[in-house]
């Protein structure tokens, strides 16, 4: 009988632990929102460290007047090469509501003009909240919404040059315990004249309880003159956690039909 009762408590412990482990995880896809929040008054802290190449031709045509009706256009021509570092907070303020903020800060070092510049790109601010979730954590639904402010130079192409607004919503399962599907859309309210759709696929597949692999994929609404197919962007991943609140997580992708040629993500995030 006791030895039964001791077996009650051992497992009743390693469930304890393995929910807490749970809520320390950060989200592990970039084109989606996950299920994986910070606790009511608990905070995760982090950052993005991104390297990308863009087709010049395509960047030196945005600017503060026609970033909203530009249309895409690839070249065999010289590249800018953006790495950006974009530190972020988040914070449970209630049950299933997280704040959280992002401020990045790009280098570009361009071949036509030869040089180097840095600077701030617009700092955004968001809500995410838990609408719905299922017993289990399965399925859940999540909207969001997040507003960036012109703090990055338009003039470099750092910014939009104004307040702009983005309303999103994901929804997500998972099945036989370690295969997580989600999807999202969402509009941009300036990113063109009259906003923009996109929407997003996410599929992670857990291997272990410290490490999974990703895919996912993203699509934008056309630009309204653009002479190309809508762009689709591709992203590839995997997610390690060495100690319980300490995630690092590595990405790589493409696109096609769009400025850039390639990218590569580092994630940082730890959770307290």
């Amino acid at each position: 009988m006791k030895a039964k009762r001791l077996g009650l408590l051992i497992t009743a412990a390693l469930a304890m632990a393995g929910g807490g482990w749970a809520q320390s995880e950060s989200m592990r896809p970039l084109y989606t929102r996950e299920n994986r929040f910070p606790e009511k008054y608990k905070a995760e802290i982090g950052t993005y460290v991104n390297h990308a190449q863009y087709d010049e031709y395509f960047v030196s045509q945005i600017d503060s007047e026609s970033y909203k009706s530009v249309a895409v256009s690839k070249t065999a021509g010289p590249k800018l090469k953006s790495t950006t570092v974009a530190p972020y907070a988040k914070f449970g303020v209630y049950e299933n509501l997280t704040v959280y903020s992002t401020v990045p800060y790009s280098f570009d070092k361009s071949e036509a003009k030869k040089e180097t510049t840095s600077g701030f790109n617009d700092v955004a601010v968001g809500l995410e909240l838990l609408a719905y979730e299922y017993t289990y954590k399965y399925p859940w639904v999540i909207p969001y919404i997040e507003v960036t402010f012109p703090s990055g130079d338009d003039e470099e192409h750092r910014g939009l040059g104004e307040v702009d607004a983005i309303f999103g919503a994901a929804v997500g399962t998972t099945t036989f315990d370690k295969y997580t599907w989600v999807l999202d859309g969402r509009y941009d309210a300036n990113a063109y004249d009259n906003g923009r759709f996109e929407g997003a696929v996410a599929f992670v597949w857990e291997l272990s309880s410290q490490f999974s692999v990703l895919a996912e994929a993203k699509i934008m609404e056309q630009a309204p003159d653009s002479t190309d197919d809508v762009p689709i962007y591709f992203n590839g991943g995997m997610c390690y956690r060495p100690i319980e609140p300490f995630s690092i997580n590595l990405y790589g992708g493409a696109s096609a039909n769009a400025e850039e040629d390639g990218h590569g993500t580092l994630k940082l995030a730890y959770s307290f």
